[in-house]
């Protein structure tokens, strides 16, 4: 009885990992529009008619945190972010940054180039792609010092693709796992004795 149900868990493992690999190959999508602020700038008044006022702008990070699992390093990740709105940019910063900023209402206020950005940034001109992988991670935003609490627009998309290494090793060891459940191991062993 235990060696039926053994088989049974065995070949539902073989039909989820050949299923994964062939759906892990064509790749997931998904796409998004989010919104993205600025920090108010701080604005020191000057001595009249000597000195100006002196503006003072910072970079924002969100509150919340992305968590990517170690499964993301399996695949090929890839996120593209683009916005039409200029003299703004969005950058991606791993989650232990925000130890450099202060923590504000559902955000965090950064000082200009205390962050260390891992992909995007000042130089993005509108677009970025990000390559991702396992970590956690919180995004930030920053313009021009006339800027000031402005709202923008960011659309973003993903692909993610099985790697041809991993799609083939998912569908060899499930085919080693379903010849196991039609055959049992030691008809399998001999198996693959014979093939390889």
């Amino acid at each position: 009885m235990i060696a039926h149900v053994v088989r049974a868990v065995f070949g539902l493992i073989a039909a989820g990992l050949i299923l994964g690999a062939f759906i892990g190959s064509d790749g997931l999508s998904d796409s998004a529009t989010q919104t993205a602020m600025l920090p108010p700038c701080t604005v020191e008044d000057g001595i009249p008619f000597i000195q100006e006022e002196e503006v003072t702008c910072y970079w924002g990070m969100s509150g919340e945190t992305l968590l990517l699992d170690k499964e993301v390093d399996l695949a090929e990740v890839s996120v593209e972010f683009t916005w039409e709105k200029s003299g703004v940019w969005i950058g991606v910063a791993e989650a232990s940054e925000a130890s450099k900023c202060t923590e504000k209402d559902g955000y965090y206020e950064c000082e200009k180039f205390a962050v260390d950005l891992v992909a995007g940034g000042e130089n993005s001109n509108g677009q970025f792609t990000w390559k991702a992988s396992s970590g956690e991670y919180r995004f930030v935003a920053g313009g021009d010092d006339v800027q000031s609490l402005q709202q923008f627009n960011v659309d973003w998309n993903y692909d993610a693709v099985l790697p041809q290494t991993t799609t083939w090793s998912m569908v060899f060891i499930g085919a080693v796992l379903g010849l196991f459940t039609l055959l049992g191991w030691k008809k399998t062993a001999m198996l693959l004795e014979d093939v390889f």
